[in-house]
């Protein structure tokens, strides 16, 4: 199988996923390049951290819940 990407990431899912299946996590932790498709998702769900890969824009700041930037030592 071979993957690909660079088409943005549908955030949203997420949170359909857990309003369907009754899951309402105390944090909700999201790894992301900071780049949805669409939107962030539902602020009012549940507690957020958005942690972000830092070799893109690292100005990215999710709207809502927290945001950190992740940067690998080899970079």
């Amino acid at each position: 199988y071979d993957i690909q990407g660079g088409g943005g990431t549908s955030f949203e899912v997420n949170w359909e996923f857990m309003k369907q299946e009754d899951l309402v996590p105390k944090k909700f932790i999201m790894f992301t390049d900071g780049y949805p498709c669409g939107g962030w998702g539902d602020e009012d769900y549940c507690d957020t951290l958005f942690v972000i890969k830092g070799h893109y824009d690292k100005a990215v700041t999710a709207p809502f819940g927290q945001t950190v930037v992740y940067e690998s030592i080899s970079e």
